[in-house]
């Protein structure tokens, strides 16, 4: 990956917020936008596990998501389409970590909440009937408009490290 996409693509992964969920249930779509953290070639974020899009996703064994950075030209649009499988979180030490990399991203929460987000292991379940789930992406395609040609290519996140 060539410096500039690579660094357009950190970028996007540390500052850009939301990611949006495509799934379906009987011919159904339905996209949901989620804040999400960025961790080992994974994207976690909390949900509610009666949601449209969880409770969509059990049942499937690829959903698809995308990530945008907002843009005023057309020749900026920059981000990810990716497919890929959901799964809960219950390892604790991932939990842990995820939960501090949430809040330092989302630093809104702290100031609202205090230290108790962190401290209390299950916070988001007892405040947002939340749990953590992982995005575990299979294939992610790059669309890149400022590019003249090959605006879409297929990466590897490990190609970031």
């Amino acid at each position: 990956m060539e410096i500039e996409a690579k660094n357009k693509t950190i970028h996007l992964i540390n500052e850009t917020r939301v990611m949006t969920l495509a799934v379906s249930d009987n011919d159904i779509p339905w996209s949901s936008p989620v804040y999400f953290v960025f961790h080992d070639d994974r994207f976690y974020f909390f949900s509610n596990e009666n949601s449209r899009h969880i409770t969509y996703a059990k049942d499937q064994k690829r959903i698809s998501a995308s990530i945008f950075h907002d843009a005023d030209h057309m020749d900026q649009i920059f981000g990810f389409q990716m497919s890929g499988r959901l799964a809960k979180v219950s390892k604790i030490t991932i939990y842990l970590t995820i939960v501090k990399k949430y809040v330092s991203k989302f630093s809104f929460l702290k100031q609202v909440f205090g230290p108790q987000i962190i401290e209390n292991k299950d916070f988001f379940l007892e405040k947002f009937k939340s749990h953590l789930y992982c995005f575990h992406p299979d294939e992610i395609f790059l669309s890149d408009n400022s590019r003249g040609t090959d605006k879409r290519s297929k990466i590897e996140l490990r190609q970031l490290v």
